[in-house]
């Protein structure tokens, strides 16, 4: 009887990701062949979504398989407790070798020490870089150590709870890029790649785990030339802004706008090139049939649509959207499309099945893997985010294919028919013809809120 072969993992996890940003997506404009190749050799879902809008709950509801209420975390500033149970726990009794590369955030980062050890998280190796640049972590004592002369140039201007800001950089924000100040190999983004090119060399002969964590394209928007180069400017489309939106992002030309976008797509295109890297250090260490290789984001980034920039609720496409694409040879077939509602708590039990692990009853998220595999699947009616911020309005929404429902905490309710407005300018909350659909879409935010209630308790003494 043939035994399980159980393959490595490799999560290619970017920061702030529109779904649109890759060629194979449908934009003309991006230059991403390598991301493009994974895509044509494995699977591209074109609708996978976040759970939370912004870093710190998304990210923990990706490596748990937990909504964010589940795991009391639906806003950044709140840690995720250190024996919470991850996929990384999940798979240590499986002969995993763990690690995470670049950024995790699973603590806050701007008020904390980053040369006092991080909790662990079950990671065997933890080669953490939360912000390039603004600490000396992981990635500023990279680049002393291979070229200590260009550690001023990699800097950038810290957040606010930041001690020693350097006041000579640029601000930080999406609507003031600039050309990234040093060499293009020493760029977070290469950090992260040399790392895990490293690290899957040194672990070629254990089957491992492997978290690649990029902080781009979240700003700083500070792409090397060389990609900057690779996009016009002038020919950059104008974001989607409805009517009553315009103002939002004041005093900011339209010229202005084009090369926020042209800079965030020069970023994308790092990242593709720094991803060669990675497919090729596979490749020549003969693990890539024996690699599940994820692409994926942790939430999107506004980039002017609705007169916005950055990321947060309630719950626009531009930024719960994200990219995903999956490739493991022999096993998942090339040039794979799979339209069907995903979300990213789903990504977790698709991991253990294929690794051959059961689900723990913690975990809500559902296994897609019968939808890799071309077999029968029953696809989610919709997708949930839900949003609790103790500073601004909460929100939950809840998407299908062919509406968007968003309620905020003081009843505030935005209806969009998806098929008449993709870009999600007119609220037909209370449209004429529309009152069917809203009821039938509160009724689905009301039955999955219920449904996403937590089960079970959240930390591991308890299972």
């Amino acid at each position: 009887m043939r035994s399980l072969d159980r393959p490595n993992i490799l999560m290619l996890h970017t920061d702030q990701q529109r779904w649109d940003t890759l060629r194979c997506m449908g934009n003309e404009f991006m230059r991403t062949p390598n991301l493009d190749k994974l895509a044509a050799e494995g699977a591209m879902f074109t609708n996978c979504f976040a759970n939370n809008p912004v870093c710190m709950p998304s990210r923990m509801s990706l490596m748990t398989g937990q909504y964010p209420s589940a795991l009391g975390c639906t806003c950044n500033g709140i840690p995720l407790p250190e024996d919470a149970l991850t996929i990384i726990r999940m798979l240590k009794p499986y002969d995993y070798h763990t690690a995470n590369i670049g950024k995790l955030h699973f603590q806050n980062h701007s008020n904390r020490n980053h040369k006092d050890p991080h909790p662990d998280y079950g990671f065997d190796t933890l080669i953490l870089s939360d912000e390039p640049g603004c600490y000396d972590d992981a990635y500023i004592k990279w680049v002393e150590n291979i070229a200590p002369d260009q550690v001023h140039n990699c800097r950038c201007v810290l957040p606010p709870m930041a001690a020693d800001p350097p006041n000579d950089k640029p601000p930080r924000g999406a609507i003031t890029p600039y050309i990234w100040e040093s060499d293009e190999d020493l760029t977070h983004t290469a950090f992260v790649a040399s790392e895990t090119c490293e690290y899957i060399k040194e672990r070629k002969d254990q089957r491992f785990f492997a978290f690649a964590g990029f902080y781009a394209p979240h700003a700083p928007i500070n792409p090397p030339e060389r990609f900057v180069d690779m996009y016009n400017i002038a020919d950059m489309p104008l974001p989607f802004v409805g009517e009553d939106e315009k103002g939002r992002v004041k005093d900011v030309t339209p010229d202005q706008l084009r090369k926020m976008k042209a800079y965030y797509y020069a970023l994308v295109s790092h990242i593709d090139d720094q991803i060669g890297r990675i497919f090729q250090t596979l490749e020549d260490e003969g693990l890539r049939d024996r690699t599940l290789v994820i692409f994926i984001s942790d939430h999107g980034e506004h980039l002017g649509d609705h007169g916005l920039t950055g990321k947060g609720a309630p719950g626009f496409d531009s930024c719960i959207h994200v990219p995903c694409l999956i490739r493991y040879p022999g096993v998942i077939k090339p040039n794979i499309r799979i339209d069907s509602l995903i979300e990213q708590v789903d990504l977790c039990p698709t991991i253990l099945d294929y690794c051959g692990v059961q689900t723990p009853r913690i975990v809500q998220g559902r296994s897609f893997r019968s939808a890799l595999q071309c077999e029968p699947y029953e696809p989610r009616n919709s997708i949930f985010m839900e949003s609790k911020d103790p500073f601004k309005s909460s929100w939950k929404t809840v998407r299908t294919l062919d509406h968007k429902y968003c309620r905020n905490n003081i009843g505030r309710e935005l209806l969009f028919d998806l098929n008449a407005d993709p870009h999600e300018i007119n609220n037909v909350a209370n449209g004429e013809g529309y009152q069917e659909v809203l009821q039938i879409m509160r009724d689905e935010l009301l039955s999955r809120w219920f449904d996403v209630e937590k089960q079970f308790p959240i930390r591991t003494g308890a299972y």
